[in-house]
Parts: C-alpha cells; structure tokens; sequence
C-alpha cells in the first residue's frame, strides 16, 4: 500500500499520479535513500511526523494521570499502614511504560487509533489497509516501555525505511501511520 507523498491519501495501486492532489507518484523515487532524506525535504512528512509527536504528548498526559493513579492506589495503603517507608517514586517510570505499552496497543488494535493520534487524524494501518491484530499492535509499541528505546525505535526506522511514516517497530509489525 502506498500513499502520497504530498497529500497522504491512499494511492490505487499502479498509479502514475495521486487522484486526490494530482501529485506525480514516482516523482522522488530514488532521489533519497533513506526516510530522514525524504522527511527533510518534504513538508507533508514534517507536518505528520509534528503530528506524531503532538498525539504522543497527549497520549503521554492520559498514561501518566493513569499511572499516578495506579501508584498511589497500590502506595498509599502501604505508606498509612508504615507511615516511616519511603515512598518509591522510582517505580513510576516502569509502571508508566507497561501501562504505555497495554494502553498503545489494545487502543490500536481495537480503533486504530489512541486518543491523542485521533485528535490529531491519524491512524494505524496493516500493509493490507485493516486494523492491525493485537500481535501486530504490541510488536509496533514495545519500544514504548522505555523513553529511550522508543527514541531508538524511530531513529532506526529514520535511517534504515523506505516508508517515511514507519518508525523500525512498525517495518516488523507491517503497519503504518496515516
């Protein structure tokens, strides 16, 4: 499946130029060898990949209200019952990725969405346009367990994809955001 590079919409399969926009489809192949070349010299890409960011940060305040919650209901019996503990705050990371990575992907394989990405207009697609299955939705959000990996995640996609909407997690689980 493949889609414009200027307008973003899905592209029949064979065509020569974009039915939305009018965009010649072939146009940059072979101009960039990886997706970073294309993101930094295409304004489409940069505006959905500041979508990408925009819906993470929205997705990031709903977990993170999640995950204070779960921590101070599972802490604060245990700090009324000895009020000297210290109350580990070194946990929240850990518990915010897991709950990152439950929330990504029962959100994406149900809707094809999170809140934030449908805010923004995005969505998650198999290569075959579908829903992607549970499977698929856990692989391309695992990275999300830690900040790090997933900034791994996305600078690996840059250098190595063809598909500029692909962060490396997505090449594996055959999605991809639209």
């Amino acid at each position: 499946m493949t889609y414009c590079s200027k307008c973003g919409k899905e592209l029949p399969e064979g065509a020569e130029f974009c039915p939305n926009c009018g965009a010649a489809v072939r146009s940059e192949t072979g101009l960039y060898e990886t997706a970073v070349e294309r993101i930094g010299h295409d304004r489409y890409l940069q505006d959905h990949w500041i979508k990408r960011i925009i819906a993470i940060v929205i997705d990031s305040i709903i977990v993170g209200i999640a995950t204070t919650i779960v921590i101070v209901a599972v802490f604060f019996p245990l700090f009324l019952a000895n009020p000297s503990m210290f109350f580990n705050w070194t946990s929240f990371p850990f518990a915010m990725g897991l709950l990152y990575v439950l929330y990504f992907t029962i959100a994406e394989s149900i809707y094809g969405y999170t809140i934030g990405k449908k805010i923004v207009g995005l969505k998650i697609v198999t290569a075959n346009g579908g829903l992607p299955s549970l499977e698929s939705a856990f692989i391309r959000n695992i990275s999300k367990i830690y900040w790090f990996v997933l900034i791994l995640d996305v600078i690996g996609g840059f250098f190595t994809a063809t598909d500029p909407h692909q962060k490396y997690s997505d090449r594996i689980a055959h999605t991809t955001v639209v």
